[in-house]
C-alpha cells in the first residue's frame, strides 16, 4: 500500500519544471519521473521544491505513527533522534560528555574538608602537615587532569549519528528504550547519498551492543540502478521502502517494456522486487506488528 502523503510531496520544480524526484540533467531520470507522476496523478501545474531534512522526517514519522497506533503496536515513533538515545547504542558518544577537570561536586567537597580540618586543628605543626598533604593532593589532581586532557585530545571526538525516523519500545530492565526500527530518508538519490546510508548502516552494525535494529531507507527515487546501489545485496541496509511502489512499477513498465536498450533497467527493477530488496511503504507497519 502506498504512502498516503507521497503524492502531495510530488511536484514539478519551480526552477526548471522537472519532477522533483528526478535528476534534471539526466534525460531518462526526467522521463521516468514524469511517468511516475502520471501514475500518481500529479497535476501538471503542481509546483514546488524537493522535500528534505526535518520536514520530510516529520511527515514520514507522523504517517508511520498514525498507522502503528491504529494497530496498537506499542512502539514510539519519533523523527530526528540521536543514536545514543537507545539501549543498544547508549555508549556511543560517551566521551563527548567527559571533562578532564574534577567535578564541581569534588571541588566543593575538597574545600569543605579543608575548612573542617583547619577548624579542628590547633597545633601549628598539625596545620603545616595538613597543608603539605593538601598541596600534594592538589598536585596529584592537577597531574591527573592534564593526563585526561591529553588522552581526550588524542582520542578525538566520536561522531554521533542521528536517525531520520525511529521506532522504539521500552523493554523491562534497560534504562533507555530499545531501537526496533531505524529509517534513513532520501527523497531522491545521488551516488553520495546512497553511500551515506550504507555507511550509516555499517556503523550501526559495528557500534551496537545487542541486537541490530531493522535499518532501511525510505525513498521516492524512481531509477532502478540508483535503488540498486542501496538494495542490491550489500548488507549495510536491510531493504529499501518506496513510498509508492505500484506507481513506480507502472512507470517502469511504461518507459522500459519493449525497449531493448532498457532491458537491464527493467531486469534490475524486477530483481529488486523479487528479492524483496525493494518493498512497499506499508511493510514497516507489517514488520512492526511482529515485534
Amino acid at each position: 500500500m502506498p504512502a498516503t502523503f507521497a503524492k502531495d510531496l510530488c511536484v514539478f520544480r519551480s526552477t526548471n519544471g522537472k519532477p522533483n524526484t528526478s535528476d534534471a540533467s539526466e534525460a531518462f531520470s526526467v522521463e521516468l519521473g514524469e511517468a511516475l507522476f502520471r501514475a500518481l496523478g500529479v497535476e501538471p501545474d503542481a509546483r514546488g521544491g524537493e522535500p528534505t531534512g526535518a520536514p520530510f522526517s516529520r511527515e514520514v514519522a507522523a504517517a508511520l505513527k498514525s498507522e502503528l497506533q491504529a494497530r496498537d503496536s506499542g512502539l514510539t515513533v519519533e523523527p530526528e533522534r540521536p543514536l545514543n538515545a537507545f539501549e543498544q547504542f547508549r555508549h556511543v558518544g560517551a566521551l563527548r560528555d567527559m571533562r578532564p577537570e574534577p567535578s564541581r561536586e569534588y571541588e566543593r567537597a575538597w574545600r569543605a574538608l579543608g575548612r573542617f580540618v583547619r577548624r579542628r586543628l590547633s597545633h601549628p605543626r598539625d596545620l603545616a602537615r595538613f597543608d603539605q598533604l593538601a598541596e600534594a593532593v592538589d598536585m596529584a589532581t592537577a597531574d591527573e587532569t592534564e593526563t585526561r586532557r591529553l588522552l581526550l585530545e588524542e582520542i578525538g571526538q566520536e561522531s554521533l549519528l542521528k536517525l531520520d525516523v525511529t521506532a522504539s519500545q521500552q523493554r523491562p530492565g534497560p534504562r533507555t528504550p530499545t531501537l526496533e526500527i531505524g529509517l534513513s530518508l532520501k527523497w531522491s538519490l545521488r551516488t553520495d547519498r546512497a553511500q551515506d546510508c550504507r555507511s550509516q548502516g555499517a556503523k550501526m552494525a559495528a557500534l551496537r551492543r545487542g541486537r541490530m535494529p531493522h535499518f532501511a531507507v525510505v525513498t521516492m527515487e524512481p531509477r532502478p540502478y540508483m535503488l540498486n546501489l542501496l538494495g542490491g545485496g550489500s548488507g549495510e541496509v536491510d531493504c529499501v521502502y518506496h513510498l509508492d511502489l505500484p506507481a513506480l512499477a507502472t512507470a517502469i513498465e511504461e518507459t522500459c517494456v519493449g525497449n531493448p536498450r532498457r532491458r537491464a533497467t527493467l531486469e534490475t527493477f524486477n530483481r529488486l522486487v523479487a528479492q524483496r530488496r525493494l518493498r512497499d511503504w506499508d511493510e514497516p507497519v507489517e514488520y512492526a506488528g511482529t515485534l
